[in-house]
């Protein structure tokens, strides 16, 4: 019997969260099972992703110069929980999910043979994108039609068979081939002199190359990430992301309710070592 759609998007509208989307456990067939939800419960039914909107203005002293904030990719456990919590009252097992750096894992001995070691740590993105909300953008961002870079995440996994949304096909957002706002507004020149793929679903995401180094001292707007000292920092209200913003709101790729732009003069920016 399948699990009433209007029922799960009912429990995140009273949960304050502004998306959601059900990717299909088909997809994660083949994925490495370091990587695959599948791993932490075999028989899902359903991989849930959802988001809330990260509001404009915290980006806004950021865009400036002059208030410093990170920006949480990632929601708090609390949404997951309380989802997870809903599921299980109507006798649904259901496993919250806070995916770390994949850095950081795995960090221990397999519980078994054939097993991956812990943590197994999906991405993310790559289950948001299967689950319908939006793509994985060239700068690695989410990025959505309705907020584009401006959303934090969360994820679970249940036992209960809901209907799968259709994959978001990529280049509905960001048009890697023409664009590439992101390349451009960084001023470390951290990113696009190459780049690389990722897998979701049956699609190749082409995704650049980032200069760890250079981003790792980037005083442009990067935060160290918070799960790992050897992780990428978190770039999210960096001079990378927030070009992309500007270019998806600014230039009405994003439709937005706001009557003043996202940039409203030059970027500021350093190069690396130079701020």
């Amino acid at each position: 019997m399948k699990f009433p759609k209007e029922t799960l998007k009912q429990w995140a509208a009273e949960l304050h969260l502004d998306m959601i989307g059900v990717a299909d456990p088909k997809h994660f067939a083949n994925v490495d099972p370091q990587w695959n939800p599948l791993s932490i419960l075999p028989n899902a039914g359903a991989i849930v992703v959802f988001a809330r909107e990260i509001p404009r203005s915290y980006f806004r002293g950021m865009e400036e110069g002059t208030v410093f904030m990170r920006v949480n990719r990632i929601l708090a456990p609390t949404d997951a929980y309380a989802l997870c919590r809903r599921f299980e009252d109507n006798g649904i097992l259901a496993v919250p999910s806070s995916p770390l750096a994949p850095e950081r894992w795995p960090d221990g001995v397999p519980a078994g043979n054939g097993k991956p070691a812990p943590n197994v740590t999906p991405d993310i993105r790559v289950a948001a994108q299967l689950a319908g909300l939006g793509e994985i953008g060239y700068n690695g961002a989410f990025l959505t039609p309705r907020f584009g870079a401006r959303q934090a995440l969360g994820l679970l996994f249940c036992e209960a068979d809901i209907e799968p949304d259709e994959p978001f096909r990529s280049g509905q957002v960001c048009d890697r081939e023409h664009c590439r706002a992101c390349v451009a507004g960084c001023p470390a020149q951290a990113l696009g002199a190459t780049d690389t793929t990722i897998a979701v679903g049956d699609q190749q995401v082409t995704v650049a190359c980032f200069n760890d180094d250079a981003c790792r001292f980037c005083v442009n707007g990067a935060y160290p990430d918070t799960s790992s000292a050897s992780a990428p920092p978190n770039r999210l209200a960096a001079a990378c992301t927030r070009a992309c913003i500007a270019c998806l709101e600014d230039g009405g790729k994003v439709k937005t309710a706001f009557k003043a732009p996202f940039r409203r003069r030059e970027a500021w920016g350093y190069p690396t070592f130079q701020g």
